[in-house]
C-alpha cells in the first residue's frame, strides 16, 4: 500500500526580506516614539527641577530679606555685576531694660533658643522713638543677664510665651546710641551675605551662597544651584508719592546711598542640572520676585 506525502514549502527569500523590512520600519517607528517620549519626560522633569531651584532660593532669601530694616539694614551691594548683597538680619527683638555708658540690657521677646545660641553676633540696634529709625552698633558681644535687671525695672517682654517658646534677657556691649532710654525698642542682628558665585556642584555655572559674617570657612555653603550668570539683584529706591503715583521701578544701577533702598528685585535665572539630548542647553525656568524691607517708608 503506497502512502502519499504532501510536499512542504518554506518561505521564499522575497517574503523573508519583505517581512524583515516591515519589522524594521515598525521597530524604527517604535524606537523613535519611545525616544521622543523619554526626551519629553526628561525635558518636563528638567523644567520641574529648574522651577524647584528657583522656588527654593526664593523661599530661603525671603525669610532674611523681609526682616531687613529699610535704613541701615543693607550694608553692601555689588556695583559691577549686581550678584551680591549684604544685609543685617534681626535675630531677636526686644525692649531696653537698663542703660550704661558701655552696654545695655534688653529683654528679648520669644525666640528660638537654638537660633539665639548659634548666631554670629554682629551687634545691636536701638530704635529712635521719634523718627522710627534704628541706630546700629557694630561689634561687641552678647551674653545672658540676670532677669531681675529687666523685671525689676518693670520690663517683662521675655516672659510672654509664643508658640511654646520663651524669651531671654541679654547684655550687649558697645556704647548705646544717644537718646537710648529704658523702654526703647531694640534688636540684635547678624550680617548675612547672599551672592551668586561659581558653583562647586556645577562647574561653569552659578550657585546661590548664604554666608553669615564670622562663620568658619567650612560653613560657607552653597545653598541652591545651578543658575545661569544672568542671575542678579536690582534695587527699589526711596519711594516718593506725588498725588496717587508711587515711584517703585527697580533700578539696575547701584544707589550711591544704600539707605535709599527700600527693597530688592531678584532675578533667579534657574536651570536644570542636566541637558536633555536633542535640546540645546539645560531647561531654564527664570523667576523674578521682589522683597521689600520692613518699615518701608514713603516720603
Amino acid at each position: 500500500m503506497r502512502t502519499s506525502t504532501r510536499s512542504r514549502r518554506g518561505f521564499s527569500l522575497v517574503e523573508i526580506i519583505t517581512a524583515l523590512t516591515i519589522l524594521a520600519i515598525i521597530g524604527a517607528a517604535m524606537t523613535k516614539m519611545m525616544l521622543a517620549q523619554t526626551r519629553g519626560f526628561q525635558y518636563d522633569s528638567g523644567g520641574r527641577r529648574s522651577r524647584s531651584t528657583a522656588r527654593s532660593a526664593m523661599n530661603i532669601m525671603i525669610t532674611d530679606l523681609r526682616m531687613t530694616q529699610d535704613n541701615g539694614g543693607l550694608t553692601y551691594v555689588d556695583a559691577t555685576n549686581h550678584r551680591r548683597v549684604d544685609v543685617r538680619v534681626p535675630v531677636g527683638i526686644g525692649i531696653v531694660c537698663t542703660v550704661s555708658g558701655s552696654d545695655l540690657i534688653m529683654a528679648l521677646t520669644p525666640v528660638d533658643s537654638f537660633q539665639l545660641a548659634s548666631i554670629k553676633f554682629g551687634g545691636y540696634a536701638v530704635r529712635n522713638g521719634t523718627t522710627g529709625v534704628y541706630t546700629y552698633v557694630s561689634g561687641g558681644a552678647m551674653s545672658s543677664a540676670d532677669v531681675n535687671q529687666c523685671h525689676g525695672n518693670g520690663v517683662y517682654a521675655d516672659t510672654v510665651p509664643i508658640g511654646g517658646r520663651t524669651g531671654a534677657v541679654v547684655q550687649v556691649s558697645g556704647a548705646p546710641p544717644a537718646g537710648t532710654v529704658r523702654g526703647s525698642m531694640a534688636m540684635v542682628w547678624q550680617t548675612v551675605r547672599y551672592s551668586f558665585d561659581s558653583s562647586k556642584a556645577f562647574p561653569g555655572r552659578a550657585g546661590l551662597y548664604r554666608i553669615v559674617t564670622g562663620s568658619a570657612a567650612a560653613d560657607t555653603n552653597e545653598l541652591v544651584a545651578p543658575f545661569s550668570w544672568n542671575a542678579r539683584f536690582k534695587y527699589y529706591t526711596t519711594m516718593s508719592r506725588s498725588g496717587s503715583t508711587v515711584d517703585d521701578a527697580a533700578r539696575t544701577s547701584s544707589p550711591a546711598d544704600l539707605n535709599t533702598v527700600r527693597g530688592l528685585q531678584i532675578y533667579l535665572a534657574a536651570e536644570a542640572s542636566d541637558t536633555v539630548p536633542g535640546y540645546t542647553g539645560p531647561k531654564k525656568s527664570p523667576l523674578t520676585t521682589a522683597v521689600f524691607f520692613k518699615n518701608t517708608r514713603i516720603q
